[in-house]
């Protein structure tokens, strides 16, 4: 009879690799039964990726989709904040300069001035930004959409400086903020955002918002006419004529009054871009979540098969042990007795 043997080395060397085959094993299906996934997808799925491809892709662009909602929501949300800050300092203040009689020279003065700073606060407000983004400006969110209230001020009253009554007055500025683009009015020496076609964000699967408010919105510029109208006989306008000034007090109330239900209707277009952000991210997330199951469907390991292959490794490993242990206490006396 023949008899084959190898030598110590090679038995050392075919024990180590062994061990280390067994260990290797030992250890994928221990990251195995902590993950519940299993290690090599490619041999769960027979070697076709293609469908564990597309639901990885699908979920990756329905995360994006959720965050591009979120990111949405948070900005029309800062908008809507915006609008019920400005009408906070300005609906009450629209009324009374629209229905109270100012008769008095001091009070008429102390009313302008109270319109001039309402009206800085408004612009100040107006010019918020949320995330460093200027909200009112539209693609250019880097920059501030209006100027400050003294510039505006500034180029008004150097319009209706030579102007004698209240009519004349509240008719310039009002064609100064209603000039078209390249008419030398608000939208080129005060707004410094874009025009044009209104920012669109895709929320879901075929869903997206506008961005449409920015300073040269209606609503906004009708609402800074009013404040304009008024605030500028801080600068001194018409001095001396009670009776038109207080008929320019009146006439930028008016104005206020009527622009505060523009911005409310603005307001409402808002919230209607809202919904749509609400329920794709709700149809989004169902998706997101169908789409993780079945991820998980595809990757998930059998807990009772990856268990019973770890117990019949540990097995091996144990027994692999006690080999290398009983060839350890080998002797050539003891071979020779």
């Amino acid at each position: 009879m023949t008899l084959n043997s190898i030598g110590d080395q090679a038995r050392a060397y075919a024990l180590q690799v062994a061990s280390n085959r067994i260990k290797t094993t030992l250890s994928t299906l221990t990251q195995e039964v902590a993950s519940g996934q299993v290690a090599d997808v490619g041999q769960r799925v027979g070697g076709n990726t293609r469908a564990l491809n597309e639901i990885e892709g699908r979920i990756q662009l329905a995360g994006q989709l959720r965050q591009n909602g979120q990111d949405a929501g948070i900005r029309l949300q800062a908008v809507q904040d915006m609008f019920d800050a400005v009408r906070l300092s300005t609906t009450e203040l629209g009324l009374a300069l629209a229905t109270d009689p100012f008769n008095d020279q001091a009070l008429l003065g102390t009313r302008s001035t109270e319109v001039a700073n309402a009206f800085d606060s408004v612009i100040q407000r107006l010019n918020g930004t949320n995330s460093n983004r200027y909200l009112l400006s539209g693609e250019a969110s880097d920059v501030a959409p209006l100027s400050d209230a003294t510039r505006i001020l500034d180029s008004l009253q150097a319009i209706v400086a030579p102007l004698t009554t209240a009519a004349d007055v509240a008719q310039a500025v009002s064609d100064w903020f209603d000039a078209p683009a390249g008419g030398g009015g608000f939208l080129d020496t005060a707004y410094h955002g874009t025009l044009g076609q209104p920012q669109r964000i895709t929320v879901g699967e075929g869903v997206s918002v506008e961005m449409q408010t920015t300073g040269a919105s209606g609503p906004v510029r009708d609402l800074l006419k009013g404040l304009a109208t008024a605030a500028i006989l801080d600068r001194g306008i018409l001095a001396g004529n009670v009776a038109e000034r207080r008929e320019l007090l009146s006439t930028g109330g008016t104005l206020m009054v009527a622009a505060d239900s523009a911005v409310l209707g603005e307001m409402g277009r808002v919230g209607l871009a809202q919904q749509t952000v609400e329920r794709a991210q709700v149809t989004g997330t169902s998706t997101l979540n169908t789409l993780e199951r079945a991820r998980g469907d595809i990757r998930s390991a059998d807990p009772f098969e990856t268990a019973a292959a770890l117990t019949e490794v540990q097995s091996q490993l144990e027994s692999l042990y006690a080999v290398q242990a009983r060839l350890a206490n080998l002797k050539l006396v003891d071979f020779l007795r």
